[in-house]
């Protein structure tokens, strides 16, 4: 049979069982419009994250092995940054103490960096909301000279503290010749308060010197090397070279990735749960093709057989089946991933749909849209949709015309 009188055929069989077939072509549609944006929200929130991890601690960073301090970290410093692939290095010591601010104390996780270094590895100079990121001496509202220290948005409204503040800052270290940690501590002023978006980097996280930081871990040299590298993405490949290009041991090597293994992973399991389910309405839908088939090969077996004994094959009858379920697929995908992708843009341009800022580490819903995501579930619409023709357009090839015909 002709293309043509395919198409007169599948009109003459398919009868007036248009309902059925709008209602297929909404489910699927639903199911690929949901899909789209369930995938988008997912790949912003996913992005966020990342950013700001990403802002607040470097891509990569090198260290030596059973936490030995780097003592020469500025020639190995000038060497990172010899590397065609690395952008910024700085270095940095990292340890856990505690704050105190009249008589109100909070556990804390100190980062001791240069803060003319800094930038070039983080966006955490960015952050700061009052003051600056300046780490050097500074004198505080009661007239005191007193090192600089830069504290998370949470933290200081915990504390009821801003810039000009003074602090109190205590860890524990091990004095030459003892074998108990002491406690040490400093005074500072707060010179900078910071907000990167991540509630637990701005109630835990505060910055100091790098020499204040020796003092009060007892310690010389740094604990490693921060480093940024040309993509993000390579940051692992990349840092893996560098230390090969350091000469191995007694160098490692640690990528943002790593550091954040399980909180991207379980992102990625949630996408796939996401496309899953939702994936099921289209095949809800896709299941009305199958009743709504088999019911026409049943109704219409007289059709059928008149259609054979006048010369159509069984791939012609395949055909006309399973052309229902494509067209229906085709439309249906379509108009559902146009209209979930044109919703996705017009909040990415526009933010229209706002968040609890109190409750989420934004204000308004992220989206992301994803080339792959949408050829995925624009593929797989059509692909639900074809598979479930494939047994109704079967049945229905495989009649004879003496039989479809012997009951009517």
């Amino acid at each position: 049979m002709s293309s043509l009188e395919t198409f007169i055929s599948f009109r003459y069989l398919r009868g007036k069982r248009r309902i059925g077939t709008y209602v297929t072509a909404i489910g699927i549609c639903l199911g690929s419009f949901v899909l789209i944006i369930a995938l988008s929200i997912a790949n912003g929130f996913e992005k966020e994250v990342r950013d700001r991890i990403v802002g607040t601690l470097a891509h990569a960073k090198i260290l030596q092995y059973h936490s030995t301090p780097v003592l020469r970290y500025d020639s190995l410093r000038t060497e990172i940054l010899k590397h065609p692939d690395v952008l910024g290095a700085a270095p940095y010591i990292s340890g856990k103490g505690g704050i105190e601010h009249k008589q109100v104390q909070e556990g804390v996780m100190f980062m001791g960096v240069d803060h003319r270094l800094e930038p070039s590895v983080t966006d955490i100079g960015k952050s700061v909301k009052w003051g600056t990121f300046n780490l050097d001496s500074m004198e505080s509202d009661r007239g005191r000279k007193l090192p600089g220290i830069c504290i998370g948005l949470g933290l200081a409204d915990k504390m009821g503290v801003r810039d000009g503040a003074e602090v109190v800052l205590m860890s524990l270290a091990l004095d030459e010749g003892q074998v108990d940690p002491v406690p040490r501590m400093n005074r500072f002023i707060v010179t900078g308060v910071f907000e990167t978006g991540m509630y637990e980097y701005d109630l835990n996280l505060v910055y100091i010197s790098i020499s204040s930081a020796q003092q009060l871990l007892n310690m010389e040299g740094v604990e490693g090397i921060q480093v940024k590298t040309v993509d993000l993405f390579r940051a692992d490949r990349i840092i893996s070279d560098v230390r090969d290009y350091l000469g191995g041991y007694p160098y490692r090597a640690m990528d943002w990735q790593s550091q954040n293994k399980s909180l991207f992973q379980w992102m990625k399991l949630e996408r796939l749960i996401i496309f899953i389910v939702i994936s099921m309405i289209m095949f809800v839908a896709a299941l009305n093709i199958i009743s709504s088939l088999v019911t026409t090969v049943f109704e219409k077996r007289r059709e059928i057989g008149i259609l054979m004994s006048m010369g159509a094959t069984s791939s012609s009858i395949l055909k006309i089946f399973m052309l229902y379920g494509i067209v229906v697929g085709f439309v249906g995908s379509t108009v559902g991933t146009s209209l979930g992708v044109l919703l996705c843009y017009i909040q990415y341009r526009w933010q229209l749909i706002p968040l609890p800022g109190d409750i989420y580490f934004i204000n308004k819903l992220p989206v992301m849209i994803s080339a792959f995501d949408v050829f995925l579930v624009y593929f797989a619409a059509n692909l639900i949709a074809w598979l479930t023709t494939v047994f109704p357009a079967l049945k229905a090839s495989k009649m004879l015309p003496a039989e479809s015909i012997r009951y009517e």
